[in-house]
């Protein structure tokens, strides 16, 4: 009989930490420091296979997840579900542990990076067909504005996903919109490191699967200090994919006027009257 997997946040840190020095912590320094002026790296194999099998089968149904819908999305996603998915929670705080934290800021060369334990905007999100994300830039700090958003993490764990025909790929566009972008493919059992700042425009394809979903766990890291040589602050601001100009014209209003209104109240919106998903009891 096979052996029932049961795995402690601790022991998918272990695994993520000896995973990631066997790729060799240098070689993949430098794969993430050249690869493009949006800075990102591919780390297959992540976890045994067995476990990322797991992880999939357990992954919160989408009837338990929250439905993000409008012109600029269609994704589910959540930060709390139920007990059965304990183990998905286990790897999604594993991203959290400061051994691993520690070793991903060596790689990405990025000093005084800081988890997320509210999980702002991270958790995970489901994607089944049609589901898609147009091209933005991610909000530019955590929820109180008070430390900047610096990385973001995306672990693919849809054990059936063909990479060749099933979509959603992560898009990024290093020089702008109007520009080719680079595709990357949600290959199961893939870790995506990502730099994100006020340049990092990025989207998801279209979902073309018919019977699978793009299952996704998502951490971001953050710093107190600015990637950049001053203080700034948007809003999560969308733009249209090639071809859909008054969605993209609609879609830049609308950031930019979300983006002012912020400005001007600081983080009141963070404090009382925060849109964003974030888990309020902190593990």
């Amino acid at each position: 009989m096979r052996k029932k997997i049961k795995m402690n946040r601790d022991e998918f840190a272990d695994y993520i930490l000896n995973s990631l020095r066997m790729k060799n912590v240098n070689k993949l320094k430098s794969s993430y420091k050249e690869s493009s002026l949006i800075n990102y790296l591919s780390i297959d194999d992540l976890l045994p296979y067995e476990v990322a099998s797991l992880l999939d089968a357990k992954f919160p149904k989408k009837k338990d997840l929250f439905l993000c819908s409008g012109p600029q999305e269609k994704k589910y996603v959540a930060v709390n579900w139920k007990q059965e998915s304990k183990i998905v929670e286990e790897c999604l705080y594993a991203f959290q542990d400061k051994r691993v934290i520690k070793i991903i800021s060596e790689i990405c060369q990025i000093k005084n990076l800081v988890g997320d334990p509210e999980l702002y905007a991270g958790g995970v999100s489901y994607m089944n067909k049609n589901c898609f994300l147009n091209p933005h830039i991610d909000n530019s700090h955590d929820r109180l504005r008070k430390k900047y958003r610096r990385l973001n993490l995306l672990y693919y764990v849809s054990k059936r996903w063909d990479e060749n025909k099933d979509g959603g790929e992560l898009l990024l566009y290093p020089n702008g919109i109007k520009f080719e972008s680079i595709s990357i493919p949600s290959k199961f059992n893939r870790l995506v490191l990502m730099r994100t700042d006020n340049k990092s425009i990025h989207a998801v394809n279209h979902i073309k699967s018919n019977f699978e979903a793009r299952k996704c766990i998502s951490n971001y890291y953050f710093s107190y200090s600015s990637p950049l040589d001053h203080d700034y602050y948007h809003s999560t601001s969308f733009r249209g994919f090639k071809g859909e100009i008054l969605k993209d014209l609609y879609l830049k209003i609308n950031s930019k006027s979300r983006t002012l209104v912020k400005k001007l109240s600081g983080n009141f919106f963070g404090k009382f009257i925060n849109t964003g998903h974030y888990r309020k009891d902190k593990k």
